[in-house]
């Protein structure tokens, strides 16, 4: 039976999921209204997620093992954090980027906290029920206050729910119906609760219009279904990848052949909605900065700035690319760290699918992985600070370096099996 001190870490956890999903409810909270992303830094605002942080701090201290736990989770993403702290030090804006990147510090260790913390049914059904909730009241948002769930200027009529945008939602609702998907092959969860959560969040990614999202979402269930193959022997094995090399060279020739009849039907232009011409900007711009980039959060940042052509004129404070974001952001070596990352993961969920996954956790990191992956084609999605997307790709990849060290979450020990023992002798009461 749990205890009240765990239900409590539950809900805070539940809680700091929702505050890093994008949700336009903290700034409507302490704004009076709802903001774009880019103008959502407010005085109130920062005061809201420095209370946040502070709350991380608190999950953490409640398990003392973890404080030597997260440093040690992952080398790659301690260097990705000392690099971005470190490009303070070259930044056009030192205080916006020192601020920005103690946002990313956090970001990152509450993934790591939720890795190591939970075992996957518990973690995925914390991320079930804070998407959920979100998913009920964006459906309170398009009907009572359509001025805000619904957008009236980019994308007239798409539903967007509590998200600050249409893409937003669609990138929450992968998560959510990946993992619902997860626990009701793996049979967590009543049957009936899971579908009917389904079919509201399948609704509402058809009606917020996301073709990026829509196509995701069929990215990571096609995974989630096809990981179970990697452990078939080997000839079956070389067989069905040889099908699916063949399927994506089919889909490739296609989608070039035909790629305007492709783009209309999700909802693009031959501009993918003014992406070409940010990217041209963009990589214009990387031209005396690809080593080291502006500072981490620098570029977008000012109405004088490199990107205040887009920042102003635009509204928007993103590449819509994922790696061309990061070299704005930290050059070369973040770039390169970011691709060692997503590398590992998939690399490492592939091969702990066929040789050491009896509980098929490595089908969703590698669903996550692949769909993060996909999407930083037209969305910024790496180094995200306060930003969900950021937090299940560091949960992936935490979870397959837990894997091979042999490492066990908090929640799946008895006393007398402390998950750090193996790992630096230090032991956890329960």
């Amino acid at each position: 039976m749990r205890s009240v001190l765990e239900y409590v870490e539950m809900c805070a956890a539940v809680f700091v999921i929702i505050a890093f999903s994008g949700t336009v409810l903290f700034v409507m909270a302490t704004n009076g209204g709802s903001l774009p992303a880019g103008e959502a830094e407010s005085g109130a605002v920062l005061i809201v997620f420095a209370a946040i942080y502070m709350l991380i701090v608190g999950l953490i201290a409640m398990r003392p093992t973890l404080i030597l736990g997260i440093p040690l989770a992952s080398p790659l993403l301690l260097l990705l954090l000392l690099l971005t702290l470190g490009s303070s030090l070259w930044s056009l804006h030192p205080d916006v980027t020192l601020r920005r990147a103690i946002a990313l510090l956090f970001t990152t260790v509450f993934g790591i906290y939720l890795a190591l913390r939970w075992d996957m049914p518990r973690l995925l059904g914390l991320i079930v029920v804070a998407l959920t909730t979100l998913l009920a009241l964006s459906y309170v948002f398009v009907f009572a206050l359509p001025a805000i769930g619904v957008d009236h200027f980019l994308h007239e009529g798409a539903w967007k729910g509590v998200f600050f945008q249409k893409n937003v939602t669609g990138r929450i609702l992968v998560w959510l119906i990946l993992s619902v998907l997860w626990l009701r092959v793996n049979g967590y969860g009543p049957r009936w609760t899971s579908w009917i959560i389904l079919a509201f969040a399948f609704l509402m990614l058809v009606m917020c219009r996301s073709g990026t999202g829509l196509l995701s979402c069929i990215l990571v269930a096609g995974v989630l279904v096809a990981v179970p193959l990697l452990r078939a022997n080997v000839g079956h094995l070389v067989l069905t990848l040889a099908f699916c090399v063949f399927v994506a060279i089919i889909a490739a020739v296609g989608a070039t052949l035909f790629y305007e009849d492709v783009l209309e039907l999700l909802g693009r232009d031959v501009t993918l909605t003014g992406r070409t011409e940010i990217w041209s900007h963009t990589v214009l711009m990387l031209r005396d900065h690809w080593l080291l980039g502006y500072g981490y959060g620098a570029f977008w940042y000012g109405s004088y700035g490199p990107g205040a052509a887009f920042t102003e004129g635009w509204h928007i404070n993103t590449a819509h690319n994922g790696w061309i974001d990061v070299l704005l952001d930290v050059g070369a070596p973040g770039l390169l760290l970011v691709s060692l990352v997503l590398f590992q993961t998939i690399v490492g969920a592939v091969l702990v699918a066929r040789y050491r996954d009896p509980r098929n956790e490595a089908s969703w990191v590698l669903a996550v992985a692949l769909g993060l992956l996909a999407i930083s084609v037209s969305e910024s999605i790496f180094l995200e600070r306060h930003s969900l997307n950021w937090v299940v790709l560091v949960v992936g990849l935490t979870r397959m370096v837990m894997t091979w060290r042999g490492w066990v979450p908090i929640a799946s020990l008895s006393s007398a099996q402390p998950w750090s023992a193996a790992s630096y002798g230090v032991s956890q009461a329960r």
